[in-house]
């Protein structure tokens, strides 16, 4: 083989070999801003320490709903109470531990569990399902007791909850923000009948159900 053959598939393999690095390279670096958008937008629609979607994921869902669907507003009862006696620590255990019972529970009927703010989560459900039955059993998984884990003990707690229900055929996005001020308003009311209770929301039994307002 001559001298200039030798020189020509050595350059020859030069720039197949630059050629496929840059591919490669482009191809990583494509990978790399597939997997940053992804996990941006999951850190944007979940929250933080329980790992459920947040609000800017219920509304997503809400978003892409294609039939009528629940929502159920769950808020536990005495949280102030809680922090008071055992401090923020231990109601970040709570937290979690109910997380992963609202999950549970709600996974049987198909149905999506997210936190909202602190103390309070939603269910998102098929409205096809028995909601007002999932919600009853939401509460009473809240309501089981549960071991929080302090400097040197361990303590038994029980806490309740409070739900609300409301349906909505999520078509249209004030349809969606509507039913979220009635599951709120539902909420409100099983507050005042007092801890545990479940209210399903109706225009014509439900107090405040014909007052203005936004959801907490």
């Amino acid at each position: 083989m001559s001298t200039l053959t030798q020189i020509t598939a050595l350059l020859t393999a030069i720039v197949i070999t630059a050629s496929i690095s840059y591919h490669l390279t482009r191809l990583r670096a494509a990978a790399r801003y597939r997997a940053a958008v992804t996990a941006a937008l999951h850190t944007a629609h979940h929250d933080d320490l329980t790992g459920l979607g947040n609000r800017a994921g219920l509304h997503a869902a809400l978003a892409v709903a294609g039939r009528p669907v629940a929502v159920i507003l769950i808020n536990l009862d005495g949280s102030r109470t809680f922090v008071a006696r055992f401090g923020d620590r231990a109601l970040d255990q709570l937290l979690v531990l109910t997380a992963g019972r609202l999950h549970h529970t709600a996974r049987a009927f198909g149905g999506q569990v997210f936190r909202l703010r602190r103390d309070e989560f939603a269910t998102l459900v098929d409205d096809r399902a028995d909601a007002a039955g999932l919600a009853a059993r939401l509460v009473a998984a809240v309501a089981e007791p549960t071991d929080i884990h302090l400097t040197g003990l361990s303590v038994a707690v029980t806490v309740t909850a409070c739900a609300g229900v409301a349906s909505l055929a999520p078509h249209q996005e004030a349809a969606r923000r509507l039913a979220l001020v009635h599951a709120d308003r539902a909420l409100r009311a099983a507050k005042q009948a007092g801890s545990g209770h479940t209210t399903v929301f109706h225009p014509a039994t439900t107090p405040g159900a014909t007052d203005g307002g936004s959801v907490r």
